[in-house]
């Protein structure tokens, strides 16, 4: 049985209404804003997204009292360009594992769409994004143990950056690692045990002076060789000690090393340590840091994305995601990841610490460095993109980002 809903809107009510940048953030999600600014006719592209939201609506019988706009979005199969239909949040639950087909069609003054609700399962063109993960996500075994999927250290948390430390973490053991170690501060380990139970703890006991003690770089030392990835930078710091902790991972790892925050902030002041580092190396810098380590302006970085993140990738033989709308992935040997997911509600302090546990996870796990980094990104905006849906992209939270995994987990069968 058939279901189908049509809808038509004047291009000139939409060219108007998209003057106030409300009304794109309200009525549009991420990757149809992102559509829209590559085209050329940016009013029609947007009418006839909207019209396949209300068409949507009408197809399945609820208007937009049950969902919002965002959790419809017109998207394009990024080989063909044919339109297809992408949900999430409520109108994905509406949906009820139909299928759903899209037509559109715009002139100067008009724009339309038809959409026609099928029998059978959901099942839009796959996103390259997608397809990572799906590649990063085996099926458990069935006589596994914790052993079989990794063991990751994860280096962070300073005095007041209690927080860093446990949302990296936190995403961390969501995404699956089989064990998670944590090396912080005495002064902040009553405030990430109380937080979580399940990761193991190696106290380190700073010099007063700031610096790091002999036995510290020893138990760090020790750590890493059990260690199948490793994490390092998230709350930690600029201190002495924070320095050395970030010396010691980058020349002794053997396994691969995601630097995050503060763990860039630093090697931005010591670049030549990337080049001592012996294993798979991921920096996950946002455009502020990324500046530094260029020592360049924010504003160059954001208008050469592409070409810096590629550039920064080569010259330091270093998988780089350069963080903001669009994050990329850009790897030393010239393949290239852009994301299609996520929204401006993930511009939140902790969204990152967020990421760069999942991108570890991943690694620890045995994921190839680049699908490892990809794969996170990708699920850390569709998990972003839910919340929105959820809670809104001004009330969100970066917590509500990894408390989102277990429901996209369940939904694909992981």
């Amino acid at each position: 049985m058939l279901s189908v809903g049509t809808d038509i809107v004047e291009v000139g009510r939409i060219k108007k209404s998209m003057k106030n940048p409300r009304f794109c953030r309200r009525v549009f999600g991420s990757a149809e804003n992102k559509w829209f600014a590559g085209k050329a006719f940016p009013a029609e592209s947007a009418a006839v997204a909207f019209c396949a939201k209300e068409a949507f609506a009408k197809a399945v019988g609820t208007g937009f009292g049950r969902f919002g706009p965002c959790d419809v979005q017109l998207l394009h199969n990024e080989k063909t360009g044919r339109p297809y239909i992408s949900l999430s949040g409520n109108a994905l639950r509406i949906a009820g594992g139909a299928h759903f087909s899209v037509s559109v069609a715009h002139t100067k003054d008009y724009a339309s769409a038809v959409v026609i609700k099928e029998k059978g399962p959901l099942n839009p063109p796959e996103s390259e994004g997608r397809k990572i993960l799906m590649s990063v996500l085996k099926p458990r075994a069935a006589d596994s143990n914790k052993g079989d999927y990794g063991r990751l250290l994860c280096v962070c948390g300073s005095e007041g950056m209690a927080g860093a430390a446990s949302m990296s973490v936190s995403a961390a053991l969501r995404c699956g690692t089989g064990l998670v170690e944590v090396a912080l501060p005495e002064a902040i380990y009553p405030i990430v045990a109380s937080r979580l139970a399940e990761p193991v703890f190696t106290i380190l006991h700073p010099k007063p002076d700031g610096f790091a003690s002999a036995g510290d770089i020893e138990s760090i030392r020790k750590s890493l060789r059990r260690a199948s990835a490793v994490l390092i930078g998230c709350g930690l710091g600029k201190s002495t000690a924070a320095q050395a902790e970030v010396s010691l991972v980058l020349k002794e790892s053997a396994v691969p090393v995601i630097v995050d925050a503060d763990g860039i902030n630093i090697v931005a002041e010591h670049i030549d340590l990337l080049h001592e580092c012996r294993a798979p190396l991921i920096l996950t810098p946002h455009p502020g840091e990324m500046a530094r380590l260029l020592k360049t302006s924010v504003a160059d970085v954001q208008s050469n994305r592409h070409e810096t993140a590629c550039r920064f990738a080569a010259e330091h033989n270093a998988i780089t995601v350069l963080k903001g709308a669009g994050t990329l992935v850009a790897s030393p040997d010239g393949r290239l990841y852009r994301n299609t997911t996520g929204n401006p509600g993930m511009a939140k302090g902790g969204s990152g610490d967020v990421l760069a546990g999942m991108a570890a996870s991943f690694a620890a796990q045995g994921a190839e460095p680049f699908n490892a980094a990809a794969g996170a990104v990708y699920l850390h905006g569709l998990a972003g993109d839910r919340c929105a849906a959820r809670f809104s992209q001004t009330a969100m939270l970066p917590t509500e980002i990894v408390g989102m995994l277990p429901e996209i987990f369940r939904e694909i069968g992981r």
